[in-house]
């Protein structure tokens, strides 16, 4: 049957309306889309700001702290400049005001980790900040190994020295003023810092044989002191240290405390901080305090 004009035009005037439709909905559908994406990122816009602002503001605090942590580097020491292979002795003193300086570059390690300092007349046991973590890291693998143990320290940073005898550093050529030393002892073993009593000081025989992992070392061994303790001090050209001390732990991080243990520059013996800074190019002249 053949369709009648009117039919025909009926037809077409459908045709259009169905492409309109079409072409609205999809307009319509690109309309939402594109709102929502808008909206999306309005709505994550404060999450990224937020985000940037953190990471400004920590990378601010960051910066603060390296700030804070830089040490001073002392005229009259070269090797304060090593940060924490820094090396202070007889031989390589620094001055009152250089002390004073680095005092306030330390945090409270009982306050921080709750490391109690076992002998109240020292004061508050100030330490370098990553030296104290790295410490209470220590300790804590201690306490682990020997359970119902625990070790304070019985001196940390000395803001002067003492007078008495052989054992002991006049002020300026302390290792206690590098902030990154700490005397240390178990109570339940005794309280008395004596190397006569090491056999029975569990402590320092564990931390003689693991405080490296945790970039500590001994500092005075008995094969560097130099001769006996009753003689007179002998930091000599060789890499000695002048003293024996057990209970002695001094941070130089992990990589330098692991070579210092295994004796890397010293024939697979234990090393002693000044022969090993000669021994890397650090310093030229251990007698003289001349470094390279």
């Amino acid at each position: 049957m053949q369709k009648t004009p009117e039919q025909k035009r009926l037809k077409i005037i459908i045709g259009v309306l169905i492409l309109i439709l079409i072409f609205a909905v999809s307009v319509l559908g690109l309309i939402i889309v594109s709102d929502k994406k808008a909206h999306d990122e309005v709505s994550n816009r404060p999450e990224v700001e937020t985000a940037l602002f953190d990471e400004e503001a920590n990378s601010k605090e960051v910066r603060e702290e390296e700030k804070k942590s830089a040490v001073i580097i002392d005229n009259s020491n070269c090797a304060t400049g090593f940060g924490n292979l820094m090396l202070i002795n007889p031989n390589f003193k620094v001055t009152t005001s250089w002390i004073a300086n680095r005092k306030k570059q330390l945090i409270s390690v009982s306050k921080t980790y709750g490391i109690q300092e076992g002998n109240k007349n020292n004061g508050d046991n100030l330490m370098d900040a990553e030296a104290a973590k790295h410490l209470n890291d220590m300790l804590k693998a201690y306490e682990e190994y020997n359970p119902g143990h625990t070790m304070v320290t019985r001196s940390c940073f000395r803001k002067v020295g003492t007078k008495c005898g052989r054992l002991c550093a006049a002020t300026g050529t302390s290792d206690h003023h590098t902030g990154l030393t700490c005397d240390l002892i178990d109570p339940k073993y005794g309280t008395e810092l004596n190397t006569d009593y090491y056999n029975s000081h569990k402590e320092w025989q564990w931390l003689r044989e693991n405080s490296y992992k945790y970039g500590f070392i001994d500092r005075f061994p008995a094969a560097w002191a130099g001769g006996p303790m009753s003689e007179p001090i002998n930091v000599d050209e060789n890499g000695s240290t002048g003293l024996y001390e057990t209970w002695h732990f001094r941070y130089v991080g992990i990589e330098a405390a692991t070579e210092i243990a295994i004796g890397k520059y010293n024939d697979g013996k234990y090393d002693s901080l000044e022969h090993y800074l000669k021994q890397i190019g650090k310093v030229k002249d251990l007698k003289n305090g001349k470094c390279e």
